[in-house]
C-alpha cells in the first residue's frame, strides 16, 4: 500500500502541473508591461465590467489584446474582448466563436439597470454585431448545439424559427433542471426556461403540451410575459388550468409596476393584460366563464392598481375575440365596448419611406 501511495503522489503532480500548462487563461498582470500594469490593476479593483474610453486601454496594442483576452482573471478578458469588438482590426465572429466556453461569471455595468452577473460568453455575446444574417446563425447554431447551457441559448428561442435539427437540444433546455441563479431576489433559472418551453412549443407536437404544462404548474407563481405569450400563441385547452391557478394566485396581487423586459428591479413578472390576452385566446366555455368571474369580481377590488384600465383590457379583449364560447359576454360587454372604441381617436398618418442602406446593416443577437 506504502509503494503504490510513492507511485501515485508524483504521477498525480504530473497530471496536475501538465493540466495546468495547458491552461488557455494563463496571462497574469505581471506579463504586460509596467505602463499598462496599473491600468490592469484598476479594472479588477473596481471588479466590474464596464466601457473605458481612457488613453490607457485606447493605447493597448492589438497583440496585447489578443494576450489579455487570455487573462486569468475574467473581467480582463470580458474587457479586452469587449474593447476589441470595438476595432476593426478584428472579426467580432471570429472573437464570438471562440470564446463561447468561457463560463467563468462577471459583474457588467447595464448602465440605468445596474450591475448584472453574466457568464463572459453572455456579456460577449450581447454586444456582438454580426456582419451577415448567416454569420449570426452560426453563432446561434453553436449556442444551441455545443452551448446550450448559457442563457443567449435560452432567450434567443422566441425569436428563430422552430427547425427539427434543434428540436431535442431545445426539448433538453426545457427538461432539465435549471442552476438557480438569484438577482436581487429574484430566481432567473425558471426564467430562462420559460423560453425554452416557448422554444418548445413553436413545434407544436402534442406530446409536448403535458410537458410544458407541467412546467407552467409548478411555476406558476412567477410566470412572465414569455409564458402568456406561449399559451397565447400555441392555444391548448390544457392550458385551462394553468390560467385558473393563476388568476386564483396571482392575478389579484398586481403590484401596480409591470414589467420592462425583465423580471427583476421590483417589478411584477408578468402585466394583467398577459394573462388577459392568453386566457381569452383559449376561447372555450372554460375560458368564458372565467372571464365572466372576472367581469364580476375585479368592480369589487378596493385595492386593485390600475383596476379600471384592467376591467377594460378584459372588455376589449373579449369584443375583439368573437368566437360562439363568447357570445353571451360580448352581448353583456357591448355597452363598455362601444364606449371605449367611441372615446378613441384614430388619426391617420401617410408613412414616410425612408431608403435603407442594407449593405451596412448590422445583426445583433436580439434582432
Amino acid at each position: 500500500m506504502i509503494k503504490l501511495k510513492h507511485f501515485l503522489l508524483p504521477t498525480l503532480l504530473v497530471c496536475l502541473l501538465s493540466c495546468q500548462n495547458e491552461q488557455p487563461n494563463s496571462y497574469a498582470i505581471k506579463d504586460f508591461r509596467k505602463s499598462l500594469q496599473p491600468f490592469l490593476y484598476k479594472v479588477v479593483s473596481e471588479g466590474i465590467v464596464t466601457y473605458h474610453d481612457s488613453s490607457d486601454i485606447k493605447g493597448i496594442t492589438d497583440d496585447e489584446l489578443s494576450q489579455l483576452f487570455k487573462s486569468e482573471n475574467p473581467i480582463l478578458r470580458a474587457t479586452a474582448l469587449r474593447e476589441m469588438l470595438d476595432r476593426s482590426s478584428f472579426n467580432s465572429f471570429d472573437i464570438v466563436m471562440k470564446h463561447l466556453d468561457d463560463t467563468a461569471i462577471v459583474a457588467t455595468d447595464n448602465g440605468e439597470f445596474g450591475i448584472k452577473f453574466e457568464t463572459v460568453s453572455d456579456f460577449l455575446i450581447g454586444r456582438t454585431s454580426w456582419k451577415t444574417e448567416q454569420a449570426r446563425d452560426k453563432t446561434i447554431e453553436a449556442a444551441l448545439t455545443k452551448h446550450n447551457y448559457l442563457s443567449s441559448a435560452y432567450n434567443i428561442l422566441t425569436k428563430i424559427e422552430a427547425q427539427e435539427k434543434y428540436y431535442p437540444y431545445i426539448k433538453g433546455m426545457a427538461t432539465r433542471p435549471r442552476r438557480l441563479d438569484r438577482y436581487e431576489g429574484h430566481e432567473l433559472a425558471f426564467y430562462e426556461i420559460e423560453y425554452a418551453l416557448y422554444g418548445l412549443a413553436k413545434f407544436k407536437k402534442k406530446e409536448d403540451v403535458q410537458i410544458i404544462k407541467d412546467k407552467l404548474m409548478k411555476q406558476v407563481w412567477e410566470l412572465s410575459d414569455v409564458s402568456f405569450r406561449l399559451m397565447k400563441e400555441f392555444p391548448d385547452a390544457a392550458y385551462l388550468d394553468v390560467l385558473q391557478t393563476y388568476h386564483r394566485r396571482q392575478f389579484y396581487k398586481f403590484s401596480g409596476i409591470r414589467p420592462h423586459g425583465f423580471t427583476g428591479y421590483n417589478a411584477d413578472p408578468a402585466a394583467p393584460e398577459d394573462f388577459i390576452e392568453a386566457l381569452v385566446t383559449q376561447q372555450n366555455e372554460r375560458s368564458a366563464k372565467l372571464l365572466d368571474i372576472m367581469l364580476t369580481y375585479l368592480p369589487k377590488y378596493t385595492c386593485m392598481p390600475d383596476k379600471e384600465n384592467i376591467i377594460n383590457e378584459v372588455v376589449e379583449q373579449i369584443w375583439e375575440h368573437p368566437c360562439p364560447a363568447y357570445a353571451r359576454l360580448r352581448e353583456k360587454v357591448k355597452p363598455k365596448a362601444e364606449e371605449i372604441l367611441k372615446g378613441r381617436i384614430s388619426i391617420p398618418i401617410d408613412p414616410i419611406d425612408i431608403p435603407v442602406d442594407t449593405t451596412k446593416r448590422k445583426y445583433y443577437w436580439y434582432n
